[in-house]
């Protein structure tokens, strides 16, 4: 089946895209040397590992409008799974990347496993706390720019209670702050989930957000590719400009109760260290507050125990 596409390229959706600097990037390879596909959820470094690939044929959130649409469409049953898999292959062999940095690949990582079998997997997973600030910092800076899309994939993300204007009402956001902290944790643990179970693991690595800048030689080694290549200059070409700080508006009691067994396993298996001593988030930013409640639950789990 043909493929009619009107592509639409989104720019300035959210305010603080709109004072990126423009960085200098070399020319791209004419063709395909590898194939990997970065199946981090949002805000856990897809721009980054776009940023350290850019010598080579990697974009971000490419077709974000076309593929979003797709993925509610198979959802919501509009969209056969041989149709969704034809529109993910025809994707791939537009660009034929190198390495595609999207957020939404975590929707389908199965699809992607099992239609390109010589491919490779970047999964990066970042602490709930961190993440869920970051998603909220950058989403409630949507306002009336925002497509109904784009609004319809962050309620995915945050539930129900989101709108794209929230983040102008302080009075709305502070009422709705409680169910925008629950959706968005148990979406972080079901997604990651979902990944981790997908996940081919012979062909796959798995890093913290916060290794990122160290993991260039996996990285390299990874893909097989000299670590000279990489550009650990554009690991932060992302920077928000607005900061809400929207935890800092939330009752300890209200987080704690939000971190479920579900988001607590995951934590204990790949931030450890969070139950100790808190220190920094992997943005640099003091994350001690929010930590706190995943702290004292820890260490009830350990008096019952």
């Amino acid at each position: 089946m043909a493929h009619l596409v009107a592509v639409r390229v989104v720019t300035q959706l959210l305010p603080e895209r709109a004072d990126l600097e423009p960085v200098a990037v070399g020319r791209r390879p004419r063709q395909r040397r590898f194939r990997v596909y970065n199946v981090g959820i949002a805000k856990t470094g897809t721009q980054s590992v776009a940023g350290i690939f850019a010598n080579y044929r990697s974009l971000h959130e490419y077709f974000f409008a076309d593929t979003v649409e797709a993925i509610g469409r198979r959802a919501r049953g509009q969209m056969s799974e041989s149709e969704f898999r034809e529109f993910i292959r025809w994707r791939d062999g537009v660009a034929h990347l190198d390495v595609d940095s999207s957020s939404y690949n975590s929707f389908y990582v199965d699809v992607l496993a099992d239609e390109f079998t010589d491919a490779k997997f970047i999964f990066v997973i970042r602490d709930c706390w961190s993440w869920l600030d970051s998603m909220l910092n950058m989403v409630l800076g949507g306002g009336a720019l925002m497509p109904d899309w784009l609004t319809e994939h962050c309620r995915t993300i945050l539930g129900d209670a989101y709108s794209a204007c929230l983040g102008q009402d302080d009075g709305e956001l502070q009422w709705r702050m409680p169910r925008l902290v629950q959706d968005g944790l148990d979406y972080w643990s079901r997604a990651n989930r979902c990944v981790l179970e997908a996940l081919p693991l012979e062909r796959s690595i798995v890093l913290r957000t916060s290794e990122l800048s160290d993991s260039l030689p996996a990285l390299a080694a990874f893909v097989g590719v000299e670590v000279s290549t990489l550009r650990n200059d554009l690991r932060h070409v992302h920077r928000g400009q607005r900061q809400y700080h929207a935890l800092r508006r939330v009752d300890a009691e209200v987080l704690g109760s939000a971190y479920t067994d579900d988001v607590a396993g995951l934590m204990q298996r790949f931030f450890p260290e969070a139950s100790a001593t808190p220190t920094r988030t992997a943005h640099g930013g003091e994350w001690a507050s929010l930590a706190r409640p995943y702290v004292a639950l820890a260490q009830k789990r350990e008096v019952k125990k």
